[in-house]
């Protein structure tokens, strides 16, 4: 059996604007790992994470965690197409 909470977040304006960092952070190692995959022509998860993963967590301030969702949310994103390169907004 599967049960799904839905909660309201309810932040301080402080814990907001490091949410909306993160957010953004996070969008902007997604536009890294989507040029370094159209260039490398790499679209498999596990063979991106190892091409990616070491520079980027030097680059950018997230935690493993949040890298290793990024990869993946690039992977699904060229997984309808790959013949059109994927962008993230902030």
């Amino acid at each position: 059996m599967k049960m799904t909470l839905k909660i309201k977040l309810l932040p301080t304006d402080e814990q907001a604007a490091l949410l909306l960092q993160t957010i953004r952070e996070a969008n902007a190692a997604c536009g890294a790992i989507s040029q370094v995959a159209w260039q490398e022509k790499i679209f498999n998860k596990v063979k991106l994470h190892h091409e990616v993963y070491h520079p980027l967590r030097a680059t950018f301030k997230l935690s493993s965690q949040m890298l290793i969702r990024s990869i993946a949310k690039v992977c699904d994103a060229y997984t309808m197409d790959k013949k059109t390169k994927r962008t993230f907004k902030p």
